[in-house]
This record gives C-alpha cells, structure tokens and sequence, in this order.
C-alpha cells in the first residue's frame, strides 16, 4: 500500500478496499491461486508516528492579584518533568524578580513570584533550555519534546487598578 503523503502524528488514519467485481480478476488484490480479496469496510488503523513536534509557546500573563505568571503553550506539556525555576528570567520595570516555584498546570507553566506584579507594571520574561537534548527538567510535552528557549518577552500585565479616584477641586 503506497501512500500519496507521510502520515502525521495524531492523524486518524483507516484503511478500506472494494472488490471492482464480483468475479476473480486481475483487476483485484488476490491470493497466490487468484481468488479475489473481499471487500474490507473503512477500518481503523493503528497510527505509530511518534510525536516528535516540541510545544510552541502562545502567550505570557500575569494573574490577577500579580503574584504568579503564566506562560501558555500549544499543547499539553508533561506535568511530572517541571522546569527548573532558575531557567526563568522575569523582570518588572526593568527590575529582576525571582522565580520561586514552576508549576506545569495543563498547557500551561505557572510561575511563582517573589514579589507580586504591581498594576501598570512593564514585564517580561525569558526562558532558557541549558541543552539542545530532550532533556528532564524542561519545558516539555508528555513525549518528551523540549520546548524551545524563549527569548525577552512582553507579559500582558492582569493586575486591575484599584485605587478609587480621588477628588482634587
């Protein structure tokens, strides 16, 4: 069976195959003694491709209240291989804040921060993957894919401002 394109990761893949006639022909897939294959209805095929694309990095946000970041991927990323929380590099106003914890929660690593994100804040953040491996202790997803480092990045700062207004004249 010949294929007119390779088969991707994930892909649902079947096979199925019609007899052109009712009579042993040349025309049909047949047995060293020349009887005809049956018909085989549309058959769920077992697809083996490893996966081997690493996770791409979508977005960058502060939460709410400022106190953790959250980096979001395109795809689930392995939970039991977090990151190490020196890879990060977070800076607000141009200032550098540590990274506490990593925590990969679904497709998404969950940064804790030393000191909350004040509302208006400029920030950014980098990652950095020590080896060009797939590697334990990285960004990575369930077949151990390393996501790529990431380069100084802007964060959508979430923190609402809210300090009341107050009346001057």
């Amino acid at each position: 069976l010949t294929l007119d394109g390779a088969v991707a990761h994930g892909a649902s893949v079947t096979v199925a195959y019609t007899d052109p006639t009712g009579d042993n022909d040349a025309s049909a897939i047949q047995d060293g003694a020349g009887n005809d294959a049956a018909t085989l209805a549309a058959t769920s095929v077992a697809n083996l491709v490893p996966d081997t694309t690493p996770p791409a990095f979508v977005s960058a946000a502060t939460s709410a209240d400022g106190a953790t970041l959250v980096l979001t991927y395109d795809e689930t990323l392995d939970a039991s291989n977090a990151p190490q929380p020196s890879r990060f590099q977070v800076r607000v106003n141009g200032e550098e804040v540590d990274v506490t914890a990593a925590v990969v929660d679904g497709a998404s690593v969950v940064l804790t921060l030393a000191d909350a994100v004040p509302q208006g804040a400029a920030v950014d953040v980098a990652y950095f993957d020590l080896s060009s491996d797939n590697d334990a202790l990285a960004i990575q997803d369930a077949a151990g894919n390393d996501a790529a480092s990431l380069p100084t990045t802007s964060v959508s700062n979430l923190v609402p401002d809210t300090t009341p207004p107050v009346f001057v004249s």
